[in-house]
């Protein structure tokens, strides 16, 4: 048996909100193609960023929830969304409870919007909850109780979609199948469940944003024309006059390391961790040591 839930409403809000996100990302980035150098531009363009990083994920989420079926045979209940399969042995199953029965909505812990609930909820007769559904109103969802976890699911008829699961037990398996979470693509990177990893990225993205913010917060006040001893404490035949906009060429090098060291280590993090770790320190190291330069040549 296959099933997909009605899906239209939670569409139509999850385009809605991506396309309005897009929308706030393109005027932002507008906003710094037109303004000068300086905090206002890099405000503009850090919003344009994380407005077209949400728009990214309300277009991810809506795919997921276009895919988002159950599928039941005598072997087991599979539950499909977007790259993510959680697969249920039939005898694992314990008990199928519908809502009406137990008068609790979950409380949905991730990506909720009406007509689309994806994450996870704790109800007090039940405990911790695993919600794939997209239902409209509490009566559409039937409860999955497993021996090792609960998931919430909605359909139009809960108790017929219980009786077609129950006849299938009956009937008994075919196959050996065991409880498993089944991910490709981006969601199945073991990158994201390297807590060490994650923080070295994050200190590197933190130390580009350093860089830019210094550049956006001294770039304004420095004249058009800039005389640079190099190196510092030189005598003044070693003096070059450069214009200011030359300065900007640091910041541009240290973000194209950062996109490299950042992409060699999120490929080579499947294969060798430690190199993963090298690789994003090393890209936290260059805009530290650019960002020290920046400041040197506008001292």
């Amino acid at each position: 048996m296959y099933y997909q839930p009605r899906r239209t409403l939670g569409l139509l809000v999850g385009a809605v909100l991506a396309s309005w996100s897009a929308a706030i990302g393109v005027l932002l980035v507008n906003a710094g193609l037109t303004a000068g150098t300086g905090l206002a531009q890099l405000a503009a363009y850090g919003g344009g960023a994380l407005a077209a990083t949400l728009a990214l994920l309300f277009c991810y989420w809506c795919y997921g929830l276009a895919t988002l079926a159950y599928r039941v045979d005598r072997n087991g209940l599979v539950i499909e969304f977007g790259t993510t399969r959680q697969v249920i042995p039939l005898d694992a199953i314990e008990r199928l409870v519908p809502e009406r029965s137990l008068g609790a909505v979950p409380r949905v812990r991730g990506i909720s919007w009406p007509g689309c609930h994806i994450g996870r909820a704790d109800l007090d007769r039940i405990g911790e909850v695993l919600v794939y559904s997209a239902h409209q109103s509490p009566e559409q969802l039937l409860y999955v109780m497993t021996s090792a976890r609960t998931y919430a699911l909605s359909v139009e008829d809960p108790t017929r979609f219980a009786e077609e699961i129950q006849r299938r037990q009956r009937l008994g398996p075919t196959a050996v199948v065991t409880h498993r979470a089944e991910r490709w693509g981006i969601p199945a990177q073991s990158l994201w469940h390297d807590r060490r990893a994650l923080v070295l990225l994050a200190v590197a993205l933190a130390c580009a944003l350093a860089m830019w913010a210094q550049v956006a917060i001294r770039y304004p006040d420095l004249p058009a024309a800039l005389d640079i001893i190099f190196p510092p404490g030189a005598d003044p035949g070693h003096l070059t006059l450069v214009e200011r906009s030359a300065l900007l060429e640091l910041p541009r090098v240290a973000t194209a390391l950062l996109v490299i060291n950042l992409a060699i280590g999120a490929l080579a993090h499947g294969r060798s961790r430690a190199a993963s770790h090298v690789l994003f320190l090393a890209a936290a190291g260059a805009q530290l040591a650019l960002l020290a330069a920046f400041a040197v040549a506008v001292a």
